[in-house]
């Protein structure tokens, strides 16, 4: 599979300046694909009760299959993603410059596993959450920290922090809760017991399953974790809720070809 159309989505929604800086890197773009720009200051320049209902609202509106975010703190350039959509086009089912703020998927995946879950009210653990999903549905994730990002909430820079949330939900007050909630961590195994929000409207948009996509996927154990991470400035590995991380860095272990896991994720729920 060869990508041709892109649509890529600055989640920056109060600072124009900012848009038009990262629109600007990304020019040479056009040279080689086809670049649709579904910016959230044109779309919903106000709070999102949610980070996960800002990514979902960006890929239901984007017009093309493959779609690209990226936070407001991000300085991108062409060679991260064009680096992004052939590692998609290789068979990784999401693939990541900087975690989940600057990712690239296909709606596929959406229609898989089922979106981004909206109850993390206020931002936080939706990540966390969505990684395990990968996990529990067996599809490889290319997880990286190369790009440029400034560690604004670690280096203490509060005027660099999206003013754009919901202040009833900070410091993960109601995200944190339903991910224990969602997720029962005991020693021996990481469970799913609380089933997908359904989004029916989000599902309609979206369309029929392409398994033309789906088809060349790759495994779990074909991911490629941590790379570059950047613990203890950048947070470690999402993959700290069953892999083992080395502890200079935060990136996950990997011993003959699988990655060291110290417990199992498993479901006990119908999705």
């Amino acid at each position: 599979m060869r990508t041709k159309e892109i649509t890529i989505c600055c989640n920056c929604g109060y600072d124009q300046a900012n848009v038009n800086k990262q629109m600007e890197l990304l020019e040479p773009l056009n040279s080689y694909f086809k670049v649709y720009w579904n910016n959230r200051i044109d779309r919903h320049p106000d709070v999102y009760p949610s980070f996960s209902k800002l990514i979902n609202d960006s890929v239901v509106t984007a017009p093309t299959e493959m779609v690209i975010w990226i936070n407001d703190r991000v300085t991108p350039t062409p060679a991260d993603v064009i680096h992004l959509v052939e590692l998609i086009d290789s068979g990784f089912a999401v693939a990541s410059k900087y975690s989940t703020a600057f990712m690239a998927v296909t709606k596929e995946v959406f229609r898989k596993i089922g979106w981004f879950d909206e109850r993390f009210y206020g931002g936080g653990y939706e990540d966390d959450d969505f990684i395990l999903r990968l996990r529990l549905n067996d599809m490889a994730y290319y997880e990286s920290q190369t790009a440029e990002y400034l560690e604004a909430r670690i280096l203490d820079i509060p005027d660099k922090i999206t003013p754009l949330s919901p202040k009833d939900g900070a410091q993960c007050s109601k995200s944190l809760p339903h991910f224990n909630s969602k997720w029962r961590q005991r020693p021996d195994a990481i469970t799913k017991i609380i089933p997908e929000e359904k989004y029916v409207e989000y599902d309609k948009i979206v369309g029929e399953s392409k398994p033309e996509i789906s088809m060349l996927w790759k495994k779990w154990n074909q991911s490629d974790l941590g790379v570059d991470c950047r613990f203890p400035l950048a947070g470690e590995s999402r993959t700290k809720w069953f892999c083992y991380l080395q502890q200079h860095n935060g990136a996950p272990i990997k011993e003959d070809g699988k990655w060291k896991e110290y417990r199992p994720v498993l479901r006990e729920c119908n999705d």
